[in-house]
């Protein structure tokens, strides 16, 4: 009887071992997504065959991801992605493991390691991992990458979790191979990934859909990546209220009033502070609503995008406002549109000649819009002053850093190093020349010159100053006498990539990195800084930036 007991009891125990052992072994949806996801990715970017577009790579993606609803363990997955590997043509292997002298540090395949009890599947990834013999089809020729055989998923469908997985994996596995300054964002790209996957399934309804698309942008945290589609605008920002602001050290200021009944109507006022919305300061409204909805690469360029935080879902916000002594509490109207009418606005000093000699004998040129001739007359005018400013508060129309350089550099000489993606290794890049058709020996400028301007330069940046002007701005610096004044830029200095998701979305991503020759890097950091400009909400009208300016040059006058 004890016996009978005994073994009644050990074979209780082994079916509940057996129970565990079954539910333990089972996989959830997420992982299976996330593992498919990966080879899927690995083979476009790696195999010799779907790198040359032989296969509809996108077709093959949705075909395969719905058969996983009948793979419920990590050996059916092992099984289940061996055969998805031999389904397509043996890749032709060349291997190369070497990586001296290149750039490792988005260098990221440890998750092939999860396969090494699978001998077959293990060996076929750790093949693609290290080959080299990659077609171009899905990036380009040339030392950029274009991906402009991207053209978007046919019938692309949000309804259907296979497009919207389709939709993330694109986007996912050309961040995780080609984008160079992958490694500086804030979040690791691939701890990440189980997130958007969650995200991305369980979109029920086209604006979380596009909100789950939002959220894998700005996590990219470069100003080149701003995105907000019209679902989400027409959604969440709805209506605007008939006032311009400047967010100065995390006030709104009123600076300017679209329509004057309309702000009459709310008793706004130019000058006023906006020092809360809807019981939220200005900094965590700005974490929660700014940085949350746009890719940005630092604060500061966040900052400069404030004037989405008056926007609102609904036709009033609820706002704290300091007027001289006194703080009121109060409801302002929003609109979907209105009117321009008796536009108002705080006077701000301006200078509005592309350039001009002001008092003190100091030469001014704004970058805007000036052409190459113009600057040449300018330097010619100037070569007697005590220095001049150059204003580089926006984006050069018409010019390059070379037309500045030939007159402030005494040789020619290295100003950034440009770090490029490697087409046939991706995930890794190297520091070099990248093939920009347009210039020639992108990383130095200047000329040998003995006649080279020789007095203070002073360089004016702020949040807008960004890509093209970023890099302007470097060679600038390289000049002798340069120094720069203002706040962080917008910290994306080169070259864009743009790549059409499933859905015929557009973003684009700073393709390239951007270092100062001593290594220093510029991507999220932006242009480095001499002097930091501390505007108030009581100096800002008048231009901080050309006064600080003026101080340095006349206090090292020669």
């Amino acid at each position: 009887m004890n016996r009978k007991f005994i073994l009644a009891i050990t074979f209780c125990f082994c079916c509940i071992v057996q129970m565990m052992s079954q539910e333990k072994s089972v996989i959830s949806s997420t992982e299976k997504y996330k593992q498919f996801g990966l080879v899927w990715g690995l083979m476009k970017y790696h195999h010799s065959e779907i790198s040359k577009g032989t296969y509809n790579w996108d077709e093959t993606f949705v075909e395969n991801i719905d058969k996983l609803e009948g793979v419920h363990t990590q050996t059916n997955l092992d099984a289940f992605l061996l055969n998805f590997v031999l389904s397509v043509k043996e890749s032709k292997i060349k291997t190369e493991t070497n990586t001296d002298n290149l750039f490792t540090k988005n260098f990221d395949y440890n998750w092939i390691e999860q396969y090494s009890g699978n001998k077959e599947l293990y060996t076929k990834l750790k093949k693609l991992e290290n080959n080299t013999s990659i077609g171009n089809y899905y990036t380009s020729k040339s030392g950029i990458p274009t991906f402009e055989n991207e053209k978007g998923f046919k019938a692309f469908d949000h309804k259907l979790k296979s497009h919207r997985l389709l939709e993330l994996f694109s986007f996912w596995n050309v961040i995780q191979y080609y984008d160079v300054n992958k490694y500086l964002m804030d979040k690791n790209w691939f701890g990440q990934l189980d997130y958007f996957i969650d995200s991305f399934v369980n979109s029920n309804s086209q604006l979380e859909y596009e909100l789950a698309k939002t959220s894998l942008i700005v996590s990219l945290n470069d100003s080149h990546s701003s995105y907000l589609s019209k679902t989400v605008a027409d959604s969440l920002f709805k209506f605007r209220p008939p006032i311009g602001i400047k967010n100065i050290n995390d006030t709104l200021v009123v600076r300017s009033i679209f329509n004057k009944n309309l702000g009459e109507k709310d008793d706004l006022r130019l000058g006023d502070l906006i020092v809360e919305i809807n019981d939220l300061d200005i900094k965590s409204l700005q974490k929660q609503n700014i940085q949350s909805k746009f890719s940005s690469s630092n604060d500061t360029y966040s900052k400069g995008l404030s004037g989405w935080l008056l926007r609102n879902i609904e036709d009033s916000v609820k706002v704290k406002i300091k007027r001289n002594d006194s703080v009121v509490t109060k409801y302002i109207h929003l609109y979907k549109t209105f009117e321009n009418k008796d536009y108002s606005y705080l006077p701000f000093f301006r200078i509005e000649k592309e350039w001009q000699i002001m008092d003190d004998n100091i030469g001014y040129i704004n970058l805007k819009t000036i052409s190459k001739e113009d600057i040449k007359k300018a330097f010619e005018e100037f070569s007697n002053t005590n220095g001049i400013i150059i204003d580089l508060r926006n984006y050069p129309k018409n010019i390059r850093g070379s037309d500045i350089t030939q007159h402030t550099y005494p040789d020619r000489k290295e100003f950034i190093k440009v770090l490029s993606p490697l087409g046939n290794r991706p995930s890794l890049a190297s520091f070099g020349k990248p093939s920009i058709s347009i210039i020639i020996d992108p990383d130095k400028s200047g000329s040998k010159n003995s006649k080279y301007y020789n007095k203070k330069i002073i360089l004016l940046v702020d949040h807008t100053t960004q890509s093209k002007a970023e890099y302007i701005g470097m060679a600038i610096q390289a000049s002798p006498t340069c120094i720069t004044v203002g706040e962080t830029t917008a910290g994306s200095v080169m070259n864009i990539a743009i790549f059409k998701l499933p859905d015929g979305t557009e973003f684009r991503f700073t393709v390239l990195g951007g270092f100062y020759p001593d290594g220093t890097g510029v991507q999220r950091k932006g242009l480095k800084i001499d002097h930091f400009v501390q505007e108030t909400t009581s100096n800002f009208t008048k231009d901080q930036y050309i006064l600080k300016g003026i101080e340095l040059i006349k206090s090292t006058k020669k």
